[in-house]
């Protein structure tokens, strides 16, 4: 309660100098009129980091702090709508998504494009997926001194087993599936035959697709653009000497350079396109409590319309029961049953919302969790259309397999239809420590989560029993929602993951495309009428700053991490994958789950 209190003052003594700073540097006066018209409007958005799916986080004007994924999208078909835009640039780098959301970019900067407008993309550090989303745009912008890191792919999986060994830690794991690979960096120093076999497929698949966006660029052949990869990295110089970038140019060259590429004397880079421009008064004893409002997410539900619409439900993170996590400033977001169940509901018994699109971008978890979120899939008799995004796979499938229409893009990855499940053994790491242990056990399979003991003959014989049941309902609820015999669908199990390309030929979804086209499928299914997109009711609702930073102000477990924060990337990873496991074996011992510390690289 302590920790609580002093987070609370800190919150509203930084209020407090927010609101003075305010009153220090308000500036009312007018701004001076001039009769020289203004040079044509540029739209310049920055395309960089994760790209959330969540709703942003608002800040004190109401707006988005940053844009997520949908968000940008959104400004792209807006400039394009827009007669006062004459063209768009997208800065693009330090992007850390999948080829699903690349491609959802992709798709929206070429669905700019149709308006004859121009887009510029600006490189800098670019690698793989910044590259593919540029190559969407007319021209693609380097400066002189930067790099183009196109390159062949490597899937890195970091294991566990032998630093386990030096601390006398033991993974005492089990699977359902051939393929089931989620424990193998606990019980393994290298990927077994299957696991290599199934994510050197989907490297290959994942090359194709970066050779098959570069061929379409510069209309040559599919093994000349493989060379072009193979042929990287690339000085700015040298890729556009193979025809990889456009221009090369700093950035107080851009705007001239845009100016020439559309035949315009000067153009205005909109660095805010799309943003309100009414100023909100924090002004006086009000102004300070609509301040603290706005930082808390009070205030921000608008008022509800009567319009038909489709409800938009994020479904983002490990999935586990209970309440969803946004994870805060240093902790990890995850999915809860109960807030997913609640959000289903709440767009089942709104009589406005006549369809229901579940947006899907989790590698699974809990198979209690997955399980209760997919009976309340099917319970709902308004239309349902699960849209994948980056990974949708083992408990991500499992929730998206009641719904009456799946969307993937080509690179989601997906499937693992499969069960792991077991604990993580830590007595031979207290036995170095010199702690120890007595126990006493009454009946038989008293320990069988306990992680001070391996599991026993019985337990593991009541553990395998378990698993095998939960993989016999995961398959049979997937044959049954894709409309498949038991026998198909258990061919193409065992835990393999797939492309969203791959998975669309083997029936494990129905169609390959965006966000926006699950959207308008579920308008048609919806029987909405009208031109456009539909109204949207978006869930979860945008969180507060102080949220969204650091998680619900009375949870504050992800604050104990902290000293990670600086930490290499890898051992955050790894250290994160331990932490995600520990929090799911709490509760129950059957997971849904993939290669989370996947990296395609």
């Amino acid at each position: 309660m302590t920790r609580v209190t002093t987070l609370r003052s800190t919150a509203i003594a930084f209020c407090f100098l927010l609101f003075t700073a305010s009153q220090c540097f308000a500036d009312d006066a007018p701004k001076a009129k001039t009769a020289t018209p203004p040079p044509p409007i540029v739209v310049d958005l920055t395309i960089k980091g994760a790209l959330s799916e969540d709703p942003a986080p608002l800040g004190l004007d109401g707006e988005p702090i940053t844009d997520n994924l949908k968000g940008l999208i959104d400004k792209l078909a807006k400039a394009k709508a827009d007669p006062a835009v004459k063209g768009a640039v997208v800065r693009v780098r330090g992007l850390s998504i999948g080829w699903a959301k690349v491609n959802e970019l992709r798709e929206a900067i070429k669905d700019f494009r149709k308006s004859g407008k121009k887009i510029f993309a600006v490189l800098e550090g670019a690698g793989n997926a910044e590259y593919l989303v540029a190559a969407a745009a007319d021209e693609i912008v380097m400066p002189e001194s930067d790099w183009l890191m196109i390159k062949g792919l490597a899937a890195q999986v970091t294991f566990y087993k032998a630093l386990f060994d030096k601390l006398g830690v033991v993974a005492d794991w089990m699977q359902v599936g051939k393929y089931k690979s989620y424990g193998e960096p606990f019980t393994r120093t290298s990927m077994s035959p299957a696991f290599r076999e199934e994510m050197t497929e989907l490297l290959n698949d994942s090359y194709s697709m970066i050779a098959e966006a570069i061929a379409l660029r510069q209309g040559i052949g599919l093994e000349e653009a493989k060379a072009l990869i193979d042929g990287g990295p690339y000085s700015p110089k040298t890729a556009k000497a193979a025809g990889l970038i456009n221009r090369i140019a700093y950035p107080d060259q851009l705007e001239t350079e845009i100016a020439k590429g559309l035949k315009l004397a000067k153009v205005k880079l909109e660095t805010k396109y799309g943003k309100s421009t009414q100023k909100v008064d924090y002004s006086g004893l009000a102004g300070f409590m609509k301040m603290m409002a706005a930082l808390s997410g009070d205030g921000k539900t608008k008022a509800e319309s009567i319009a038909p619409k489709v409800a938009l439900i994020y479904a983002s993170g490990a999935i586990s029961t209970g309440k969803s996590t946004s994870g805060g400033l240093l902790g990890e977001a995850s999915m809860g049953s109960d807030t997913v169940v609640k959000h289903l509901r709440k767009a089942d018994q709104d009589d406005t919302v006549k369809a229901i699109v579940l947006r899907v971008d989790s590698p699974g978890g809990s198979a209690l969790a997955s399980d209760l979120i997919w009976r309340e899939v099917i319970r709902i008799k308004k239309p349902i259309v699960a849209s994948m995004s980056d990974v949708a796979a083992s408990g991500g499938y499992y929730i998206s397999m009641g719904c009456d229409k799946i969307y993937a893009e080509p690179g989601t990855i997906t499937g693992s239809i499969g069960v792991t499940g077991g604990k993580i053994v830590f007595s031979g790491l207290m036995d170095k420590l010199g702690v120890t242990t007595d126990t006493i056990t009454v009946g038989k399979n008293g320990t069988i989560m306990s992680p001070l003991a391996q599991f026993s003959p019985t337990e593991k014989v009541a553990m395998q029993r378990l698993m095998d049941e939960t993989y016999h309902q995961f398959v049979s609820k997937a044959a049954e929602g894709r409309r498949m015999t038991f026998e198909k669908i258990d061919k193409l199990a065992g835990g393999r993951v797939y492309t969203g390309r791959q998975a669309k030929s083997l029936g494990l979804v129905d169609e390959l495309g965006t966000l926006n086209d699950a959207i308008t499928d579920a308008k048609i299914l919806g029987k909405i009428e009208g031109e456009g997109k539909p109204e949207l009711l978006i869930l979860p609702e945008p969180q507060g700053v102080f949220e969204s930073l650091l998680g619900p102000l009375e949870d504050l477990e992800g604050m104990q991490g902290a000293a990670l924060a600086i930490a290499p990337e890898e051992i955050r990873a790894a250290l994160g994958r331990i932490n995600l496991l520990n929090r799911l074996l709490r509760r129950e011992p059957v997971l849904l789950m993939m290669p989370y510390d996947l990296k395609i690289r």
